[in-house]
Parts: C-alpha cells; structure tokens; sequence
C-alpha cells in the first residue's frame, strides 16, 4: 500500500505523515495498534468521503512519522498530544475526532484534553481498561468469542501465538517477527474472516503493514495491561458515540458498555454479526450510524 502522500513539518526535527480523503468537514481518524500506518485506514475514510475531509495522521514513530523522543510518549495521552501539533501544525480548526481501537482510546482522550478542537467524538471497537483490570465479564466474553473459531483449520496456530502475544512480542528483535504474528492472529478479530470485504482486509493488511516495533514494545510492557481511561472519559464535554462489533473479542460489547456508561451522555451502537473492523465487517452500518450521529 503507497505510504501517505504528504508530511508536516511539528518543529523540533518532528514530522508527521498526513493525507485527506474527500471534502467537506475536518474529521481526524485516528489508527489503532499502536504501530500501523493510517494508510490501512483508507479504505473506512473511503466510506465517509463525501461528508467528511477524513485526515488520515500515521501515529508517531509509524509510517511517516517521527518516533517520539521518549518511549513513555508512545501512551494514549503522548499519542493525542502529538495529534494535536498535527491538527495546529496543518491549520485545521475544531475536527470531530475518531479512532479505532487504540486509536479510539486516542480520540477519547483528545476530546477529554482538548474540547476546544473538538466538535464530537466517535469510538470505533475501543476499550476503556485494560487486561488486568477488565472485569470477569468481559474476560469471558473474549474467551467465547475466540471459541466462535475453534473449528477452523487456521485455528490451533493462531491461538497459540495469541495466548503467546506477550511474551514473543517482548522477545522480537525485528518489526517483521511481529508482522508475521499479527498477521496469523488476524482471522481471529473478525466474526467471519472468509466474508468477501473481511477476506480483503486481511489480505490488504498481510500485504502492507509494518510495524513501530517500539510503539508495540511498549503496549505490550504495562500499558494495554493496565491502561484505564475512565477518569479521563468522566471529563469529555462533546457529543460521543460508542460503536462496537457485536462479536469483536478484545473491545467487546462489555468494553462499549464501560465507556459509553462513563462519558456523559454518550450514544452506544452495537453492530450485529461484526467483530473488530467494522468499517470492512459492516460496511453500510458502519456509514449509516456515523452519518447519523453526526447529523
């Protein structure tokens, strides 16, 4: 997949890779991972194109972008303060800001830090905790959701570099040991990995992404272990929507249930028959709801 086609100078040696898609109002969509290009975005921002500018950011250390000068920064808060030099840096005004996945922890934390810039907030599959502070529920809501897959031939090896994640991510000496892992384990955060749209994605995502090893070195030393945005959620002014797969095993329906109950007045969507990549999984629904939302 070509790399994003434009950069912005952040000052202090930083640049950050950018690309817009389609016209109309700013719309910051922020990437999950963390350590994916934004480029493997193009596809959703495709979907809202004719409602929105979606600014497509690669993530610090990502992609195009320059690393962060300290590791720490590589958490929720060091990846929304740095979107908020890109936002300044490129002159765009108030943006409704969304991410999925990690990158919707993101934006839920942009809006709690920076409601000036915010016009609204959308979370695409988030989470508001993390491994070790989630509760029973949501443990074993994860546990039934990878069993969905049990009877899959891919299925003993991608669940043994699952269940091995941690451990074999902390070991890698090379971004690429982790491409191959991530592209094992990918079957698993879709309801249906053999649906056309889905199968497409995961070949697209085999295919083009590298990994920030850093960035994935540090989610997986403490952070997606013991991340909890709640207090930060309590603080957001701006209208929120909370949309979450129906069958998406690591930001569950349990997960949505837990952000969209600790911002105020924030709309939770739960789209049936979808796991982790709504935007592939759901493709209509994934449209609809945010159009209507922001409507």
């Amino acid at each position: 997949m070509p790399a994003l086609s434009n950069s912005v100078d952040l000052g202090g040696g930083r640049v950050a890779a950018y690309e817009v898609v389609g016209l109309g109002e700013p719309l910051l969509y922020f990437q999950g991972g963390p350590g994916f290009s934004a480029a493997l975005l193009r596809d959703d921002a495709e979907l809202l194109a004719d409602r929105f500018a979606v600014h497509l950011i690669d993530p610090p250390g990502s992609g195009g972008s320059t690393p962060p000068s300290d590791p720490a920064l590589y958490d929720h808060i060091g990846h929304a303060r740095f979107y908020e030099d890109v936002r300044q840096a490129l002159g765009v005004g108030t943006a409704t800001i969304m991410g999925i996945s990690f990158g919707g922890i993101v934006a839920l934390t942009y809006a709690s830090l920076f409601p000036d810039a915010t016009t609204r907030c959308i979370s695409v599959a988030s989470r508001a905790v993390g491994a070790e502070i989630e509760s029973d529920e949501a443990t074993a809501e994860m546990e039934a959701f990878l069993d969905r897959h049990s009877h899959q031939q891919w299925y003993p090896a991608a669940r043994k570099t699952w269940d091995e994640w941690t451990e074999r991510v902390l070991a890698a000496q090379d971004a690429r040991e982790v491409d191959e892992m991530m592209a094992e384990v990918l079957p698993l955060y879709t309801a249906d990995p053999d649906r056309p749209g889905v199968r497409s994605l995961i070949e697209k995502w085999r295919r083009d992404m590298h990994s920030d090893l850093a960035a994935i070195k540090a989610w997986e030393s403490g952070l997606w272990q013991t991340i909890d945005v709640r207090p930060l959620l309590a603080k957001i002014e701006r209208p929120t929507l909370v949309l979450v797969g129906a069958l998406d095993l690591i930001c569950g329906p349990t997960q949505g249930r837990l952000i969209a109950q600790a911002v105020p007045g924030a709309q939770l969507v739960v789209i049936p028959g979808s796991g982790h990549f709504i935007g592939a999984e759901a493709p209509e629904q994934f449209r609809a709801e945010i159009l209507r939302f922001c409507a």
